[in-house]
């Protein structure tokens, strides 16, 4: 060793400051919300696809129906904007259905979700 490599604190790489930690938890979540919206999204979209084949749509309108039930889901916290949405499109196409039964199905479809993505719950 030279002497300038003698005078040189030891850094043990392991030995992470409280703000290293602070940022591999953020990284963790971010990647966990990720992930998690994902799943929503393949939801989401599963369920569209489901409910715009119900309604009769098909080709374009059909994947065009699926990406608004999508972005539906935004605009409140869970699943009551997305039931409501589907409730009323539903009702308007002829088939009506409990908003239990919507539930039940979005259930249906994040379990297909999540073995889409091969993640588990």
């Amino acid at each position: 060793m030279t002497p300038e490599e003698d005078n040189k604190p030891m850094i043990n790489k392991q030995d992470k400051t409280p703000s290293d930690h602070s940022a591999a938890e953020g990284n963790h979540r971010h990647h966990e919300d990720e992930g998690l919206g994902s799943i929503r999204a393949r939801r989401n979209l599963l369920t569209g696809y489901w409910a715009g084949s119900l309604i009769g749509l098909n080709g374009e309108e059909l994947g065009r129906y699926a990406s608004d039930l999508h972005l539906v889901d935004h605009t409140e916290r869970g699943d009551s904007d997305v039931i409501a949405r589907l409730s009323q499109d539903l009702e308007a196409a002829g088939h009506p259905m409990s908003k239990t039964d919507i539930a039940a199905a979005l259930r249906r479809f994040h379990v297909q979700a999540l073995k889409d993505t091969g993640c588990t719950e």
